[in-house]
């Protein structure tokens, strides 16, 4: 009894050791949307939870990932898709409590469509401005997309987009947040 005592009297000192040096954050995001097509009249909804989970390597160098899935409705249709989205971030500039960064990441997204599998996929950038609010809370905004964007056909038939280039739109603004440990 007292070794498993003394064991966890280290893991929680260990761990509160870690804790001190922030290298873990937690965060994501978390979106809501709902539009109506003006010509039809046919309403869409949407809702995104992609938590996410990563380590600092250094103060410019972390990597992570974010996991979660997207629903969408439209008209009659509906369509889950779950993603699974690992990057590199890179912070590049500080300025008193604004970071800019910018994430290299791979995209993942397995859905069902039409009775097939859809698959969606990408591979680029993603520009980054973060507001640490303190040494643990940071607000995030992702904006826009450098690279490029896929699917298979299933996918593709469920209107997902295949597109390369620079998209910087209010479409591909995504807010945040994350929390170091």
């Amino acid at each position: 009894m007292k070794k498993f005592l003394l064991l966890a009297v280290a893991a929680v000192m260990a761990l509160g050791a870690s804790a001190q040096t922030n290298k873990w954050y937690a965060g994501g995001q978390l979106t809501f949307g709902r539009t109506t097509e003006a010509a039809s009249g046919v309403k869409s909804t949407q809702v995104t939870v992609l938590p996410e989970l990563g380590y600092n390597f250094t103060d410019q160098f972390a990597i992570g990932a974010q996991v979660g899935v997207q629903y969408r409705k439209s008209g009659g249709e509906e369509k889950t898709v779950f993603e699974v989205n690992p990057y590199a971030r890179y912070n590049y500039y500080r300025f008193e409590r604004v970071r800019l960064f910018v994430d290299g990441c791979v995209d993942l997204g397995i859905g069902g469509a039409h009775g097939s599998t859809a698959v969606q996929y990408g591979i680029g950038f993603r520009p980054c401005v973060a507001l640490d609010s303190n040494d643990r809370f940071s607000l995030v905004a992702h904006v826009g997309f450098l690279g490029y964007q896929g699917g298979n056909h299933a996918a593709k038939e469920n209107g997902a987009p295949e597109n390369w280039g620079l998209n910087l739109n209010s479409n591909n603004l995504m807010f945040g947040f994350s929390y170091n440990f």
